[in-house]
This record gives C-alpha cells, structure tokens and sequence, in this order.
C-alpha cells in the first residue's frame, strides 16, 4: 500500500507526529509514536537524517503533555543544541561518555518504571482487582549517529550499552519509553554494533532518509532486510520511505535548518526558532 504522507504536528495541528494518512477506510494512522517501540533511521551523509530528527523532536516538544526528551549526538557535533532549555528536553550529550551515561540513566529510569508495573500487576492478580499503577509521562531517548558513537567505545563499554538499549527496545513501550536510532550504514569494521541483531529487531519502526543519491542495496537491506528498496526509493531531496509492519509510506520532509550553524541564512535561522517553544529560564 503506497500512502501519501505527511509530516505531523508542526505542519497540521489536526495530525500526530510523525507520519499519518488515510487507511484504505479513511481513517488516519499516526505511525510515530503511538504504535511502535521505537525508530530506526538509516540514511546516507546529507540524505536527511538530522532534518528528519529535528523535525521529530520539534514535533514532540510542541505537542502538549508532559514529556522528557534525551538526545545525543553521536558525531559530536552539536547537533541538538538549539534544543537547549526548550521545554520537554530533559538533557543533551555530545561527546562518547557523555551519551553512554545518559543511555545507562535512561535505562535506570526504565527498570524502575517497569519494577513498578510489575509490582502492581502481582499485587492486582492477589486482589482480583485493577493494578494501580498509573502511567508516567512519555520518555524518549533520540540517539543520533550512532554508528559512529558506539565504534568510540571500548568493546566491553559497547557490548555494556548495547545490551541496555536492547532491553529499553524490548520492555520501554509497556512503560511508555521510547527509543530513536539514526544511524549511516556499517563500514567495514567486524565488531559487534547491535545493528543488525537483537538491537535492530526491537526497533519496529523501519526508515530510510534519502536524498537526490538515493540510498545502495545495502542501506535498505539494513533498514528493511530488503535490497529492492534502493530502487524504489524517491529521488527528491529530503524524501524517505516508513516500513511498519506490512505499511509501507513515503513522504518528504521539509526543510528544517539548524539555527545554530553559522552556514544558515537568516530568514531559515529565524523559520526554525519561531517553531520552537521559548527556552525555559534556569532558576
């Protein structure tokens, strides 16, 4: 089924993130991230992954509710940074120890919530009564280039981190804890980066960011265990393709600059701030 999508809340405040459209009864679908456990973006330098990832966060932190948003960035490049004090993002990290403590906080927070849930299950089948267990707020952890970060670790650091976020993948959606992988495709290197493997598999949500290049058989094997992807792929800047399940949706992104880099012209420095909540004043 091929849909015509869009991208959420920023663009149509009738949407949810991400990427809805008609079902095949009229009906609207929101992919990201209501019904999945969480994301894997792979695409090719400047196919649009850091657009996308800016576009998803700007999405969360303008939907109402209480949230916590923890962002990396795995080139260490300061990325995330006009994110900074917006509210809804709880911390950023930018260099190799930095993100690995936040994953191991992040799956700190996830084993507590789910303790909790299980406690309340137990005590529910003693009583024959509801568990009281009421669900926290969303949590999401947005890693970027994470390729890139886990080949600076150390391999007993690695095999640490990636058997965390292995298990964030598998019990985060039960407690309402959700996990974004954006990643380029492996190089050559024959170390274990949970990508493909049991990491990959509880990413449910499968995208592929390309731009006027396109992405190689490779590439879309790694996000969709599918070569014949890399010919079906849009040709434009800033498209991609969705894969959940047996959905299969195309869209494009629009252009979202990042108003912290020099390069940006003025009139894309301030498009970008005016989507943004004011900063939150430190106390």
């Amino acid at each position: 089924m091929d849909y015509h999508a869009k991208l959420g809340r920023c663009l149509d405040q009738t949407t949810g993130p991400l990427v809805t459209d008609p079902d095949q009864r009229g009906r609207r679908f929101a992919i990201w991230p209501t019904f999945v456990n969480g994301v894997l973006i792979v695409g090719s330098t400047g196919n649009g992954k850091s657009t996308l990832l800016r576009f998803m966060v700007t999405d969360l932190v303008r939907t109402p509710g209480s949230k916590a948003l923890f962002l990396a960035d795995g080139k260490f490049s300061g990325a995330f940074l006009m994110f900074r004090d917006v509210p809804g993002v709880a911390e950023i990290a930018g260099t190799p120890d930095q993100i690995a403590t936040m994953v191991r906080g992040y799956f700190t927070e996830v084993e507590t919530r789910y303790t909790a849930l299980s406690e309340a299950r137990e005590q529910a089948l003693k009583t024959r009564g509801r568990p009281k267990y009421q669900t926290p707020g969303p949590l999401y952890l947005i890693l970027d280039e994470y390729l890139n970060w886990v080949l600076a670790l150390g391999e007993r650091e690695r095999k640490e981190v990636i058997a965390k976020l292995v298990r964030v993948g598998s019990i985060g959606r039960e407690v309402n804890c959700r996990l974004v992988i954006a990643t380029q495709r492996p190089g050559t290197k024959e170390v274990d980066t949970g990508l493909p493997g049991l990491l990959k598999a509880q990413l449910k949500c499968r995208v592929a960011a390309c731009g006027l290049m396109g992405l190689d058989s490779i590439e879309t094997r790694m996000a969709f265990d599918d070569d014949s992807y890399s010919s079906r792929m849009p040709s434009r800047l800033g498209a991609g393709f969705v894969k959940v399940g047996r959905h299969e949706v195309k869209f494009v992104v629009p252009w979202l600059a990042d108003p912290t880099d020099p390069d940006t012209s003025e009139s894309d420095r301030q498009a970008a701030w005016a989507l943004l909540p004011h900063p939150v004043e430190a106390s």
